[in-house]
């Protein structure tokens, strides 16, 4: 039997033990204050008993309504103000999504571009430095060639001077060159 009442205690609701002093005109005028529960699906049990409803109940009845209508229309505004929370951020999420991936397509467009371009510079750079190899070596082969017509060109005027001076040797003469040198 207890534990019926107890069960009946946790389905019943609260009723206010005396009802506030109202005239009717402030009782239709001002709304009834709420008193939100901080949880809605948990019914708190109390440790009173729940007295019985005075004579006026017609008028409890009607504030009580009027507040479950309240605390109805708050949890019906609340659940479509998360609704359009949810629907905000999803919308947002989706759009920042869709800018991440133009973002990336358009950094993987300007990295081949740039990829295209190194290979271009790349390309030119071997040419010319190809270029400058051959020209090098045209430089270097031209260098050997003067160096041996110099090297032969001394050769020759060894040879000269050597044949010269066996000729002034033999003769007992001085070259006219060099005698302009040493005359006074």
């Amino acid at each position: 039997m207890a534990a019926e009442e107890a069960n009946k205690l946790e389905v019943q609701h609260e009723w206010p033990a005396e009802p506030p002093p109202t005239t009717e005109v402030e009782n239709k005028a001002t709304p009834v204050p709420e008193e939100k529960p901080t949880d809605d699906a948990v019914v708190e049990k109390s440790e009173k008993p729940c007295e019985e409803k005075p004579a006026e109940g017609s008028k409890y009845r009607d504030d009580v309504l009027a507040r479950v209508t309240t605390e109805m229309k708050d949890g019906l505004i609340k659940a479509w103000e998360e609704s359009e929370r949810s629907k905000i951020e999803n919308r947002a999420q989706k759009k920042l999504a869709a800018i991440g991936a133009w973002e990336n397509s358009k950094k993987a467009e300007l990295e081949a571009k740039l990829k295209k371009i190194e290979e271009k510079l790349e390309k030119k750079k071997a040419k010319y430095t190809e270029k400058m190899k051959n020209k090098i070596a045209l430089i270097h082969k031209t260098a050997e060639e003067k160096r041996a017509i110099t090297e032969a060109k001394r050769g020759e005027s060894v040879l000269k001077a050597e044949e010269l001076a066996a000729k002034c040797r033999a003769i007992g003469s001085t070259p006219k060159k060099l005698t302009r040198w040493f005359s006074s």
